[in-house]
């Protein structure tokens, strides 16, 4: 039956897509967050479904999309260096198997893809809501039916991300993140009644998934970006109020596990097993990225067993914390942070580049939010705010995790670039609202 679903949904995705390139961006988008061939267990599983997806889009964009144009600005002009510049580090890379690198370079690429057609398809507010719409109904429709279960079972179960680019539980947490700015977005520019109430339970089904996902990293992301929040909201008194009741009733609600990890958080550098081998793994992609300062080490340097052993000797005083040597024999450990994971992949050079894609990220967004509520344009503004809490989500949380090459950051990336290019088109434009206001006065 699942397989049924899929074909059909296929069929239905690409007749949709070759008459409007939007919507087969929107299908190519869920599909890769969502990975639903995962989902089926028969001859579904051998189909292509996000390349004929990007396939049919590519030929719609061709022939049926008019007034073609491209204009990424600085974001876009980063995000192509640094795809550039992954290329570099990968002819560079000191892997012993540049085979796999090469590979996840490939990887890499069609993400960048996705941010090139973001670019180049996405013209207006629909395109934009229905993308949007497309990245919520991926993953916070999942993370609500886990938030369920971890209500039904009173903190029993453990949530954990699907197979595919989520499927750990931090990895979980910090997609989770970057969608509740999302859905408040949504909630704002909804109209019809039952479906905002629908989004309203649905992110708070986000909360409750983030907090049974048992991450540490996605429970402090989600306390900043609440605040962030708050601080944006016009409620600040109201809220802080509600904060200060609801708080100490939910945090006793807790289960105890999930209450006593929290509770290691200060002390994780001492007592915590993982955070250890955390921090080998930023010390050795820093001592990699020393060593090669440019292109540091190619994809996935730290997790290489040859690399990790040469480097693990002068780990303990390396850097301003001391840490136990590494015992002998011991596998390989990711970054478990975007920083580090860069600087160990990409060198200096290309930790560079990310720090500044982030950066002109996050100011065109201040600009975009900041000329939205001046013209006028509400929805604009709204959609400005919600991507830059998006990447303050990501931002914060990311520095538990390897998500540096992680689609749904780039098409984030690709939406601050559309709205860029749409602010052009709105300067001097009246909102909908004067229109109607003006249209009423004349016919009244």
């Amino acid at each position: 039956m699942r397989d049924l679903l899929l074909v059909g949904f296929l069929f239905v995705a690409i007749f949709y897509a070759f008459k409007r390139p939007y919507l087969g961006l929107a299908a190519w988008v869920w599909i890769a967050l969502a990975a639903p061939t995962n989902w089926a267990f028969g001859f579904s599983q051998s189909f292509r479904l996000n390349f004929t997806i990007v396939i049919f889009t590519a030929l719609s964009y061709l022939f049926v999309m008019k007034n073609k144009s491209f204009r990424p600005g600085k974001i876009g002009f980063w995000v192509l260096a640094f795809g550039f510049w992954t290329m570099v580090s990968t002819a560079f890379t000191l892997q012993s198997d540049p085979g796999w690198v090469w590979g996840y370079w490939a990887q890499f690429m069609k993400i960048i893809t996705l941010f090139l057609f973001i670019v180049l398809v996405l013209r207006s507010k629909m395109h934009i809501d229905t993308f949007v719409w497309a990245i919520v109904l991926s993953i916070s429709s999942y993370a609500a039916m886990e938030g369920v279960k971890f209500i039904l079972s009173a903190g029993g179960h453990r949530i954990v991300g699907r197979a595919g680019i989520i499927a750990d539980r931090n990895d979980l947490a910090v997609a989770i993140n970057m969608c509740i700015p999302l859905i408040i977005y949504l909630i704002h520019v909804t109209r019809h009644y039952w479906l905002r109430l629908g989004l309203w339970g649905l992110l708070g089904l986000n909360v409750v998934a983030v907090v049974g996902t048992y991450s540490r990293g996605g429970f402090i992301g989600l306390s900043i970006l609440a605040i962030a929040m708050w601080m944006n909201s016009r409620y600040k008194l109201g809220l802080a109020v509600l904060a200060l009741l609801m708080l100490p009733v939910v945090y006793q609600a807790a289960p105890d596990g999930w209450k006593e990890r929290q509770n290691t958080i200060l002390t994780a550098a001492e007592a915590d097993g993982s955070f250890i081998g955390r921090l080998w793994a930023w010390k050795i992609s820093t001592l990699i990225a020393l060593d090669n300062p440019l292109t540091g080490g190619g994809f996935g340097a730290v997790t290489d067993p040859v690399l990790w052993n040469d480097y693990a000797p002068e780990t303990p005083d390396f850097g301003p914390l001391y840490t136990v040597p590494i015992p002998t024999g011991l596998a390989p450990k990711a970054a478990h942070n975007v920083y580090f994971q860069v600087l160990g992949d990409h060198g200096f050079l290309g930790l560079g580049m990310f720090l500044a894609i982030l950066g002109y990220a996050y100011l065109n967004n201040r600009r975009n939010m900041k000329f939205g509520y001046r013209e006028g344009h509400v929805w604009y503004a709204k959609v400005s705010s919600a991507l830059n809490l998006s990447l303050i989500g990501f931002g914060i949380t990311a520095a538990n995790v390897s998500l540096a090459y992680f689609d749904l950051l780039y098409a984030v990336f690709g939406l601050v670039s559309v709205m860029w290019m749409y602010r052009a088109e709105l300067v001097g434009r009246k909102p909908p609202e004067a229109l109607l206001a003006e249209a009423r006065v004349q016919y009244a």
